[in-house]
């Protein structure tokens, strides 16, 4: 976003999944697989921060950590998991 036009880079972490994103009995390597359901709570935590390009005074992002909501999307048409 404007005046930070060179991107910076992070890390994505999930804080916490909705109730129907993680399967009751569907597992892989002993760990419940996750499902397309509702929205995830995320935290963005900035690595390097995105930066202004000349002509505008050297300046960069000072938030170290976004927070926001995501969901999973799926292209698999034909395995569901509970």
């Amino acid at each position: 976003m404007p005046p930070y036009l060179f991107p910076g880079s992070g890390k994505l972490k999930i804080a916490a999944l909705a109730g129907n994103q993680k399967a009751k009995k569907t597992k892989t390597g002993g760990k419940a697989v996750l499902l397309k359901g509702g929205s995830f709570t995320a935290k963005f935590e900035v690595d390097r921060p995105a930066q202004t390009l000349p002509p505008l005074p050297p300046d960069s992002d000072k938030t170290a950590q976004y927070s926001g909501t995501g969901m999973f999307v799926t292209t698999n048409m034909k395995l569901t998991g509970s």
